[in-house]
């Protein structure tokens, strides 16, 4: 509300609007824009595609899927890809503006739970079934209990009192999460953050950690606490246990030089066996999905698997509240802060169970679904939700992944090439969080992407000299999860190859069209790709005549500056050019009502179009008609009508009309965060206002010009409409 102020002849009245509303890059975070992007797809995995590698699970893992699943091994396979891509998918809406409030698995069913009609709209697409409103939670009257008790799932313990008089002291133990890092590389593991803090006094310990060997689950025996300490293992992070305020995380630092934390998870036979015996190797972390196989590792019960129930909800876990996935697999006291897996991704850790003391698995009677009675378990999630443990210990702790050897498919071991080819290969289990590092003779290194797929392609952007050249290719996760090196040689031939030449646009040009023709020169025959950061906008081949043009297939960023990097490759010689700085102009802000030079009656509404998503801004000033026969009174306020449309269409209704007179109208458009030279526009009109009654508007008798200032925010996602109001101000300009 700005306040209106008076003169002896003019009036100026200005109206701020914001209209968030989808379009643009501006609103690339809304539901209603992320349909005109590329659709989020949920594939589906077929069982028989996974024999093979359901042949390599240990065979005591395999027994313990078919046991506690009821389904093979291939299909338990299967049905894990399908969550992941249900969780992948669920992430990329989430990131498009979609208010995704969950998904959910049934073999390889998905369904996605949104929280409106309009986001149900976007998901549509996607293959998975949408629901609108939130999954089902769980209500248990059963009590949580802590299972409180160390390569994942392995046991460790630590003394959690001083001795006493007789030299006695009390022992805890608790299981191995997932190995990791610290971030200067160290071998640092997560596990349950209950673990390390004390239950009188909330403080964490401080004690040594000692590994726990053993030759199978410790069930209900306590052996493991004659053997104590133990082999050094290493110490708890100081300040990193957290249990409490939804959390349940902390972090173990392997200090002892005889231990080397890998990326896997101890597989105990595959239920009750030896640690090492059959061990699961991570490929990296996963979000929980309802209805997805999860199969937990513990100390104390090894292996044991189920469903996730919920895929986030806060529980008492002891006198503590934990938010995390609810899943039916058995958990006993010991297992807390063991791993939890589906297939061979990261899910989270063990917090606590319905155990109720038991020793063994035996009479667990797991429950069905979220509103049955049996037996459940909480895990604390690495990545779901708001609450988890990357959330939490993310600038502390990096998981440790195991990265496949690329595979390299061109250029051919020993084969030639151009001088400056393309490498491309695949990584097996990779996805698109994964990087490829090509490294030529030793010493010209280059970086390339992988795809969702695990392809990935390494152009070599320096013209190599004639001759053989030595290559090595490896594949990364995060900071320091590594795969061995492919290695081989190739022969880089002379080759006359055109240089590529971009002709338009040039660097920092500026259009209105948000596809505009990029053309050039280069090596007829040669195929030339348009991309923008990571995204591919069309390609094309190089003509006879040496000529090229690409138009983009999807508009270019608008509003906003950008790089856009135009690719030659013909007969394994590669070549980039990149024109910096371009600009595409969002849509000029433009008034319909009224039109320039028009004669309207004093009730005209205004009205036009602005680009969605930008801040819009009405200036009017004027003079008015002198007449004799008008008596003017005083008005303290003027009131009116803002509508703006999802497609940026404006109109103000004034609740007053305006007086005969001369007028000018002006719009001004910004988008906050664009570049002004991209973003802002600004029209005006000219109209005369000539008409009868007694709807004219009134002034004060100081003087014959008024100003209307009028503030007002608008979310126009909805479509809603928001009164427009001006305060008169008492002092004179």
């Amino acid at each position: 509300m700005l306040p209106r102020r008076r003169n002896a002849a003019r009036f100026a009245g200005v109206l701020v609007a914001s209209a968030v509303v989808s379009g643009g890059v501006f609103a690339s975070s809304t539901a209603a824009q992320a349909d005109e992007q590329i659709p989020v797809t949920v594939p589906t995995f077929a069982a028989d595609d996974f024999i093979e590698l359901a042949a390599q699970l240990p065979a005591t893992l395999r027994e313990a899927i078919e046991r506690d699943l009821g389904v093979a091994p291939e299909q338990y396979l299967a049905n894990a890809e399908r969550a992941r891509a249900a969780s992948d998918a669920a992430t990329v809406l989430r990131d498009r503006g979609v208010d995704v409030l969950g998904a959910s698995i049934d073999g390889q069913d998905v369904t996605i739970n949104v929280a409106s009609e309009a986001d149900a709209a976007v998901v549509e697409a996607s293959g998975a079934r949408v629901v609108v409103g939130p999954l089902e939670a769980l209500e248990s009257e059963r009590e949580v209990q802590p299972a409180r008790d160390h390569k994942g799932g392995y046991g460790y313990a630590y003394q959690v009192s001083e001795p006493d008089e007789t030299g006695a002291f009390d022992l805890s133990r608790c299981s191995v999460g997932f190995s990791g890092y610290d971030p200067d590389g160290n071998s640092r593991f997560l596990t349950a953050g209950h673990c390390g803090v004390s239950e009188e006094t909330g403080e964490q310990f401080t004690y040594p950690v000692h590994h726990i060997e053993l030759d199978g689950p410790i069930w209900g025996t306590e052996d493991w606490a004659a053997e104590f300490p133990g082999p050094d293992l290493g110490e708890f992070v100081p300040g990193s246990f957290h249990y409490g305020d939804e959390h349940d995380g902390g972090l173990v630092d392997i200090t002892d030089p005889e231990w080397t934390a890998v990326p896997q998870v101890a597989g105990w036979g595959g239920g009750a066996g030896a640690p090492d015996d059959a061990s699961v190797t991570i490929r990296g972390p996963i979000d929980a999905v309802a209805g997805a196989q999860a199969c937990k590792s513990g100390a104390t019960s090894g292996w044991t698997c189920g469903e996730v129930l919920v895929p986030v909800q806060s529980t008492p876990v002891g006198e503590q509240a934990v938010t995390g996935f609810i899943f039916n697999a058995c958990m006993l006291g010991g297992d807390s802060g063991g791993s939890v897996v589906v297939g061979n991704y990261a899910l989270g850790v063990n917090s606590g169970s319905t155990h109720d003391g038991r020793t063994d698995c035996d009479t667990w009677n797991p429950a069905q679904s979220p509103t049955s009675d049996g037996d459940f378990s909480i895990g604390y999630s690495l990545a779901t939700g708001q609450y988890n443990a990357l959330t939490l210990l993310g600038n502390e702790w990096e998981l440790a992944v195991a990265v496949a050897t690329p595979v390299v498919a061109s250029p051919e071991d020993g084969g030639e090439t151009g001088p400056r080819p393309t490498f491309t290969g695949t990584v097996e289990a990779a996805r698109s969080t994964h990087k490829v590092r090509l490294v030529i003779d030793g010493e010209q290194t280059y970086e390339g992407a992988v795809t969702d797929d695990g392809a990935f392609s390494v152009a070599v952007t320096d013209e190599l000299a004639p001759g053989e050249h030595t290559y090595e290719i490896t594949a990364s996760y995060g900071n320091f999860s590594r795969s061995a090196a492919a290695e081989g040689t190739f022969t880089s031939t002379e080759q006359q190859v055109e240089e590529l030449a971009v002709s338009s646009p040039s660097d920092g040009q500026t259009t209105g069209n948000a596809r505009p023709s990029f053309t050039g020169t280069g090596q007829p025959g040669a195929t030339v790709t348009l991309t923008v950061g990571d995204e591919v906008f069309g390609e094309a081949t190089v003509g006879e005549d040496g000529s090229w043009t690409i138009t983009p297939s999807a508009d270019l960023p608008v509003g906003e500056r950008f790089d856009a990097t135009v690719t030659q490759s013909f007969e394994g010689d590669s070549q980039a050019v990149t024109v910096a700085g371009l600009g595409i102009t969002v849509p000029p802000v433009t008034i319909a009502e009224p039109e320039d030079g028009a004669t309207v009656t004093g009730d005209v509404v205004f009205s036009g179009t602005v680009y969605p998503g930008a801040e819009l801004t009405l200036a009017i000033e004027g003079t008015v008609t002198e007449s004799s026969e008008r008596v003017q009174t005083a008005a303290d306020e003027w009131a009116g009508e803002l509508e703006i449309g999802e497609d940026g269409s404006w109109t103000f209704t004034p609740d007053e009309a305006l007086e005969n007179g001369e007028y000018t109208l002006t719009a001004s458009a910004a988008v906050e965060g664009g570049d002004p030279e991209l973003t802002t526009s600004e029209t005006s009109v000219s109209f005369t206002v000539a008409g009868e009654g007694d709807d004219e508007l009134p002034d004060t008798g100081s003087s014959n010009v008024w100003m209307i200032v009028v503030g007002v925010a608008l979310l126009a996602l909805g479509g809603v409409a928001i009164a427009v109001r001006a305060r008169r101000n008492g002092t004179t300009a």
